[in-house]
């Protein structure tokens, strides 16, 4: 039943596992970035979020990117687009360094994202299913490659080694902060300044509004950016997290939450590590307490943006955060430790939820006292501006007309059609695509029994109405 529940009503596509290698570099801490963030990563950040491109356009930035910076290649990029389009949830990761090395096994547990203006900007999310370091042997040196499932076998079975990591990849088991002070990381520099201005000609977002949001955020010390897929959270957040951060020695990180994420991964927990030749279990702190010590050295605002905060269980991963979260100026002990720990004054927490993933309602109460709730639901006049500002010689009112119309016949603004997909400059060649895969399969959704509803929106309905 649950099967068929799958396949014919939410359309859900069976697929089997593949099964992937990839090679992390010897950046000092890189790959202590990597398991405590509970993600793999990318470069060629300057191909941008390739997660909207067809193959086509994904080819044209890639040329161009080649012509500028020769050293570049074709296969390098051709790995992010397998990253951002082959891997699935539920694929197998094995993680080596450059000496074969085996440092991880992971569990692909989210879609692809991208973050801006972090190196290593096209990521995943991860469940790391193994950290015992082991005996590996030198293989491709690509940094990603699908392998066969008797391989990734051979991998989880093979010889744990004594050493946690390679020299060539060091990673102090306690983790970023520790590798950042253990190998010499340049002294903070001043963020550039991002003022409201800015940061309202970036968004689109009334400035008024923005301020009222920052004084919420200032008040509080954290906020959820809450509304339906489409209407721009994370980008706000990050955008919001640039503002406080700008102009001093702070710095902003992002987490993204999945259902597998828990206390161990963002608070502190026991976690075996490698010494003596056999596993030895020590307390290892967790995303946000490395990132509380890294704020604690710093005197500017310190921003984490947790995206899909909502899809994690909250207050099971908080924990004794929620007391913290309430009283800034306290410390509590945390659990298994002695201890204290107290989140510093300069830290500040943006967090974003779709609400078609779970009602705002549904959140716990004891989390909502303790944040600020910004709404950000679909704004046609943005949507209008944008392409008025771009001009992109694309007629939007059709679209807008069309949009108010869907959002009318789904009647509830938690599950409305957003307007990021529609974005863009180059809209009117991309407009038939990203209605057939990515509006339409939504709608599916939303009507799934009353398809009647459905069919006055698919394209074949619309586009003589959207482009005349």
């Amino acid at each position: 039943m649950f099967s068929h529940w799958l396949g014919a009503i939410r359309r859900f596509v069976f697929r089997p596992v593949r099964y992937w290698r990839m090679v992390v570099d010897d950046e000092p801490g890189l790959w202590a970035e990597w398991r405590e963030g509970q993600v793999v990563a990318l470069g060629w950040d300057e191909l941008g979020d390739v997660s909207g491109l067809g193959r086509a356009e994904f080819e044209q930035r890639r040329d161009s990117l080649i012509a500028q910076f020769p050293e570049r290649t074709k296969a390098g990029a051709q790995a992010v687009w397998r990253f951002a389009r082959h891997l699935g949830e539920g694929d197998r990761v094995l993680v080596v360094d450059r000496t074969g090395l085996i440092l991880g096994l992971g569990t692909v547990a989210g879609d692809y994202y991208y973050v801006p203006e972090f190196e290593l900007g096209h990521r995943r999310p991860v469940v790391w299913d193994d950290l015992t370091p082991r005996q590996g042997a030198p293989g491709p040196r690509q940094p990603l490659a699908e392998i066969d499932r008797a391989r990734f076998v051979r991998a989880a079975q093979a010889p744990v080694v004594a050493a946690p990591v390679s020299p060539s990849t060091p990673a102090p088991p306690g983790g970023v902060a520790e590798a950042r002070a253990a190998y010499g990381a340049p002294p903070a520099r001043p963020q550039p300044a991002f003022d409201l201005a800015a940061c309202a000609a970036a968004t689109g977002l009334d400035e008024g509004l923005l301020a009222r949001w920052v004084q919420a955020i200032e008040r509080k010390g954290q906020a959820i950016l809450y509304g339906p897929p489409g209407t721009g959270k994370t980008y706000v957040a990050l955008r919001l997290a640039q503002h406080l951060a700008g102009g001093g020695d702070g710095f902003v990180e992002v987490v993204q939450f999945h259902p597998a994420y828990t206390y161990e991964d963002f608070v502190q927990g026991i976690r075996p590590q490698a010494q003596a030749g056999g596993l030895a279990y020590t307390m290892a702190p967790g995303r946000f307490v490395e990132f509380c010590r890294q704020a604690a050295g710093r005197s500017g605002r310190c921003v984490l943006v947790i995206d899909e905060i909502n899809r994690a269980n909250l207050a099971q991963v908080f924990g004794e955060l929620m007391y913290l979260l309430e009283y800034r100026e306290a410390s509590v002990v945390l659990a298994g430790d002695a201890t204290r720990f107290a989140i510093p004054a300069n830290v500040r927490i943006l967090g974003t939820m779709n609400t078609a993933d779970r009602s705002l309602a549904l959140v716990d109460h004891a989390l909502r006292r303790r944040f600020a709730f910004l709404a950000l639901y679909p704004d046609l006049d943005l949507l209008r501006r944008y392409h008025a500002r771009q001009a992109t010689g694309f007629d939007v009112e059709p679209l807008a007309v069309l949009l108010a119309r869907i959002n009318a016949a789904i009647g509830d603004r938690n599950y409305a059609l957003g307007i990021t997909y529609f974005l863009r400059p180059d809209l009117a060649a991309h407009l038939a695509e990203i209605w057939q895969t990515e509006i339409e399969p939504y709608l599916e959704e939303i009507f799934f029994d009353q398809p009647e509803q459905m069919e006055p929106f698919r394209w074949e309905a619309v586009a003589e109405e959207l482009l005349r």
